[in-house]
């Protein structure tokens, strides 16, 4: 267990001075937020698509998982788009009649919302079809400590 501790000591201190590093040599704030962003919602993607890989073909949470990713590559090109606005300067041409930069960012965002509303409904709709809820109520879980 002793390196998993360390291995998790390790990966904070990287992210750490990553975010250091970020906030120290780019020139703003802003800039940095965006490319600190990027770099988490990357990462998000590898960890979803590995776990979308690592699950069996035809299942539910395969499916759950598929729409998570799709939400994630959504978010992250809303956040590249965003940052290509502000790396461009691009905002001071989006006085009217310009403002058609504004709308991949709109489409980007409201794909990813959209993606999770169904995929919350699927969710819902499998909960319905077993209908854990009433079978919990009746169990006596306790918490379990993680070992």
């Amino acid at each position: 267990m002793k390196k998993e501790h360390g291995q998790l000591l390790t990966a904070f201190l990287a992210v750490l001075f990553g975010i250091f590093a970020l906030v120290r040599f780019i020139p703003t704030i802003e800039l940095a937020v965006g490319f600190l962003s990027l770099t988490f919602g990357l990462v998000a993607i590898v960890w979803a698509y590995r776990a979308k890989n690592s699950l069996s073909e035809g299942t539910d949470l395969r499916d759950y998982t598929t729409y998570f990713l799709f939400s994630l590559i959504f978010i992250v090109l809303f956040s590249v788009w965003d940052t290509v606005l502000f790396v461009f300067e691009w905002s001071k041409y989006l006085i009217m009649p310009n403002k058609f930069l504004l709308y991949p960012k709109y489409f980007f965002i409201t794909a990813a919302y959209l993606i999770f509303a169904f995929a919350s409904y699927k969710i819902l709709y499998v909960g319905k079809q077993f209908g854990f809820h009433p079978q919990v109520k009746r169990m006596s879980l306790r918490k379990r400590k993680r070992a």
